[in-house]
């Protein structure tokens, strides 16, 4: 009788759900490395916290999300020639990003690795930040550059966002940025919370689109009315 109860009792159990954590796969060492970089170099900090993250469980989530979004995008990539771009009105997606990154010196490859060039989407990912920086119109002060971080993570919820804004408490010390660091970062977390999903936005077809009708179709013209 015993031996018969054990086994019903065994057939009945509920099977045991392992449930993995989002931080499986970081790779801590480079995790150190860009929390001690970032503030003397933002870049190389940048690369490093890429690098922690790009076999993480985390990254492999936002990636199967961000995938399913922008289907429509699958193996496309985002051709950029400044020389060409600049060209374009500056009231355009393309000249206004061109002249942005032509005046900060920026190359749009900063953040392109070898892994980075084989994947559509974290090549899209990559190169859409600077984009983000016109469409939302954050500048590329510190201040911007957390609003940019805002808008992305609530789009995302990614770690590299979340590394930056990590920053936001040491950076509020600064009593000239109290105010405006909480204003970017509280317009950053509602544009991208409002607007539609900008990774699905086919940015190679739309270099020279007005940036207003852009902001339209992203649901962001709010943000832009006087």
């Amino acid at each position: 009788m015993v031996s018969k109860i054990q086994r019903v009792s065994k057939s009945q159990s509920k099977p045991c759900i392992r449930l993995e954590s989002p931080l499986a796969g970081i790779n801590w060492a480079e995790m150190r490395a860009a929390y001690q970089s970032f503030l003397t170099d933002p870049a190389v900090g940048i690369r490093h916290i890429l690098a922690a993250g790009s076999h993480s469980r985390w990254q492999a989530r936002v990636e199967r999300r961000l995938a399913k979004q922008a289907d429509h995008l699958a193996y496309r990539t985002i051709p950029v020639d400044l020389t060409v771009l600049v060209e374009l009105p500056a009231d355009t997606l393309g000249g206004a990003y061109a002249r942005h990154m032509v005046q900060q010196g920026f190359d749009p490859a900063t953040f392109m690795t070898e892994d980075t060039t084989k994947n559509w989407l974290r090549q899209r990912m990559a190169i859409s930040h600077d984009i983000y920086h016109i469409i939302v119109g954050f500048d590329a002060s510190p201040i911007g550059e957390f609003g940019v971080a805002a808008f992305t993570l609530a789009q995302y919820w990614d770690l590299l966002n979340v590394f930056v804004l990590s920053f936001v408490p040491l950076s509020l010390t600064n009593p000239l940025w109290t105010v405006p660091l909480l204003r970017a970062v509280w317009r950053g977390f509602r544009m991208g919370l409002v607007g539609k999903p900008a990774i699905t936005y086919p940015v190679e077809a739309n270099w020279e689109t007005p940036l207003a009708i852009v902001r339209r179709d992203l649901g962001l013209s709010g943000f832009f009315q006087s």
